[in-house]
């Protein structure tokens, strides 16, 4: 069995920034990335990266072609190559740094002890940690359903079929529900996107060189009422406003970590679980006095609160075998 300080779990941004402090700091570090639970944050960025190349070869004949050729097999394909160029770029400077790298589905065997099931390789590695660091972030999806006569999509309904529709609004979901916006424009879909976002980010530049009409809304205010140009919406609604966490596979019940209705963690100050030396950081955090904070502060916080951990020998291992 694989021994380590410090496993970090999942591949959100606070997650990757935790890892860079633990390599610094000279501890022994694993990193468990998964292989098809991407986060929003990295999907996000992987959309940026994508829409940049896009625009960067959009000469009028690509922009014509673009516009008959797009199909939603077509723009899996693009994403997913753009999500997997991302994860190996991160797995690249990990390794450079000294941090073991697993590519896998993680699962909690006691407070200490986690499994990783590889598909990639058809294999199944047991290690165990000290500590453990839970950033596994969230997906982004549909509120529940309104009894309005609108139609509300999840966003991988727009990947499926064999065709793209002909126009579609897209509501909310930060810099993923930008991204998805701006990729279906290129490939042709008049895209309108309700975004509550800066007006100044990145991510909205790129979405208004691709043509995505966008208008801004307070946080809960009904499709019907937004103004123009979504007064008279006659298109499909891709909702990405709710935020669940991907913890539903990591067995968290065997450590007494409870999510909540969302799949997000509750957490104390510096991030730490209900379960001592377990911890929770970034977009899956449900609450935390802490969880306004950026994922560098995150990721310091908690990895203040690992190196200056004081020991529990009531807690140990060693201490109860010795009591027996």
């Amino acid at each position: 069995m694989m021994s380590y300080e410090i496993a970090v779990i999942g591949n959100d941004e606070a997650a990757f920034e935790v890892l860079f402090l633990a390599a610094a700091s000279g501890k022994r570090t694993v990193a468990i990335l998964p292989e098809l639970r991407h986060s929003a944050w990295l999907v996000g960025k992987a959309f940026r990266s994508l829409i940049s190349d896009l625009l960067v070869d959009r000469t009028p004949a690509r922009k014509r072609m673009f516009a008959t050729s797009g199909t939603p097999r077509l723009l899996r394909t693009l994403v997913a190559r753009a999500v997997a160029h991302e994860t190996r770029t991160h797995v690249q400077v990990l390794q450079k740094l000294g941090v073991d790298v697993l590519l896998g589905e993680a699962r909690f065997e006691s407070q200490n002890d986690v499994t990783v099931a590889q598909a990639a390789v058809n294999r199944r590695d047991s290690m165990t940690s000290r500590h453990i660091v839970i950033g596994t972030g969230i997906r982004r999806t549909a509120m529940h359903r309104p009894l309005g006569l609108m139609p509300f999509h999840r966003p991988e309904a727009l990947f499926a079929g064999r065709r793209l529709p002909g126009s579609v609004c897209i509501v909310g979901g930060s810099d993923f529900g930008i991204g998805l916006a701006s990729l279906v424009a290129l490939f042709g879909v008049d895209t309108r996107l309700v975004a509550r976002e800066d007006t100044a980010s990145v991510a909205l530049e790129l979405a208004h060189a691709a043509g995505v009409q966008i208008g801004n809304h307070p946080s809960e205010i009904g499709i019907r009422n937004l103004g123009e140009p979504f007064s008279n919406l006659r298109a499909d609604v891709v909702d990405c406003r709710r935020s669940v966490g991907f913890t539903q596979h990591l067995n968290l019940e065997v450590v007494n970590v409870e999510p909540d209705e969302n799949g997000q963690l509750w957490c104390a100050e510096n991030f730490e679980t209900w379960c001592s030396d377990i911890f929770g950081v970034g977009d899956v955090v449900g609450f935390s006095p802490d969880t306004a904070l950026d994922p560098v502060i995150q990721a310091e916080r908690v990895m203040n609160r690992i190196v200056h951990a004081l020991p529990r020998p009531h807690l140990s291992r060693q201490f109860v075998a010795a009591s027996k």
